[in-house]
């Protein structure tokens, strides 16, 4: 059994997760009841994305080992990864109970106190990890990073260099320097920073992500979006809505006092476009510049199949908008301006559906853009079967009225996706 045992450990290190598996599996056969063996199975399944599964394994292990903290710190490790972040870090908490000098078990509490936004106490939770083991340097990253949300960019750096100082070979300090230093506009260091990131770890998707946002960051209007993001990023999910919903808000209030006012009209209108520019930049700001970076050499290498095919269905929307509206202008062909409109308000729930990076939100999304899609071509099947006879005769101003309506509720669908999605996205989904 240790023989298994000790190989599917090793295995787990080499990161070949099937034979891991396996070589747990027959540790199990032999001793059903050994703790060490359920928590390593419960981590290979985990990788493998196995997550009741992995689940199963981590509380048998703490069910065996109810005074072993490494069983509690790997049920916590499990629940993180399956974003159930209450319960993970109850887990890890009993872990530095029963082992309050374990440093690893610290350093946890912060990645998931960094999950949820609490930055105060995940520098805490670093800083005693620190205290343990000064030269540790994931506690110095999660420090850094707990820094950096609460807006101390400057320390967060000079972190970030003394980890580098412990292990110069950490992948994942030079990408957080890089994150550092694109908040702080050193667009060149950022990549270099970035590209060391990936050199040292090819597979390390938050490197991969920095090197998108740096390329994008060349357009001068998409930093001042970038600015927005990392601001609102620091907030909890309660302070993001308030912002979200006092700029709808404060919106309607100026389009009122336009409205009312004709006279303030062309001192608000400014203030107008600028709203209406900068809410559909923040979604539609990163798939456009992902269209763009499609044409940059290094740049459609960075961007994942996924931003690729996002890129490709907006901007092919985008297309055939402009093209439709081309043929109603300039060859006056009237059927061309609903398809113009039609392909203009898809953008919207598209740009959505894409900016969610995880699946389940994206599966709702495509739910709610498949509606906004049938309402924007119901009109065009009631004309048909209208043209047809299917609703008898005089029928004109009943159908004339349902393809009003479903126009008028395509519309508001469309512009109505973006509070979806930012509904759907600040959603804490379980895995």
């Amino acid at each position: 059994m240790a023989a298994h045992l000790e190989r599917a450990k090793v295995l787990l290190l080499q990161r070949r997760y099937a034979d891991a598996e396996a070589e747990a599996g027959l540790a199990l056969a032999e001793r059903p009841d050994d703790e060490s063996a359920h928590r390593v199975m419960a981590l290979c399944l985990l990788e493998r994305e196995r997550f009741d599964e992995a689940t199963e394994h981590a509380q048998q292990a703490v069910a065996l080992g109810p005074d072993v903290p490494a069983a509690h710190y790997t049920l916590a490790v499990v629940w993180a990864r399956r974003n159930y972040l209450d319960r993970a870090e109850a887990a890890v908490r009993e872990a530095i109970a029963l082992d309050p000098d374990d440093a690893d078990c610290r350093v946890l509490l912060g990645r998931i106190l960094l999950a949820r936004k609490r930055w105060e106490e995940a520098l805490a939770a670093a800083e005693q990890a620190m205290a343990l083991d000064p030269e540790h340097v994931e506690a110095l990253n999660v420090r850094a990073e707990a820094l950096r949300g609460l807006g101390r960019t400057g320390v967060a750096e000079e972190e970030l260099v003394s980890a580098l100082q412990v292990d110069p070979d950490d992948a994942w300090t030079h990408a957080n320097l890089g994150w550092t230093a694109l908040e702080n506009g050193q667009r060149a260091q950022a990549m270099e920073r970035f590209r060391e990131a990936l050199r040292l770890n090819p597979e390390l998707e938050w490197a991969r992500l920095g090197v998108v946002e740096t390329l994008r960051a060349h357009n001068p209007l998409y930093r001042v979006l970038l600015r927005y993001f990392f601001w609102v990023g620091r907030l909890s999910t309660g302070a993001q809505w308030a912002v979200i919903l006092g700029a709808y808000v404060g919106y309607r209030v100026v389009l009122e006092v336009a409205r009312t006012h004709p006279a303030l009209g062309p001192w608000l209108a400014p203030v107008i476009v600028a709203y209406l520019v900068f809410a559909l930049g923040t979604w539609l700001g990163r798939p456009m510049m992902n269209l763009a970076l499609r044409l940059h050499p290094f740049g459609r290498l960075a961007l994942s199949d996924d931003e690729r095919r996002g890129a490709n269905v907006v901007g092919g929307f985008l297309l055939a908008a402009a093209l439709a509206a081309a043929a109603y202008w300039g060859l006056s062909f009237r059927l061309a301006l609903p398809v113009a409109i039609f392909c203009l308000g898809m953008v919207l729930p598209l740009a959505a559906t894409f900016q969610s990076a995880t699946p389940w939100p994206r599966k709702g999304l495509w739910v709610y853009t498949g509606v906004v899609a049938l309402l924007g071509i119901a009109p065009w099947v009631l004309a048909v079967l209208n043209a047809l006879g299917v609703f008898g005769p005089a029928s004109d101003d009943r159908v004339l009225s349902l393809m009003v309506l479903a126009w008028r509720g395509f519309a508001l669908a469309s512009v109505l996706s973006l509070f979806a999605g930012n509904i759907l996205m600040s959603i804490s989904w379980k895995r």
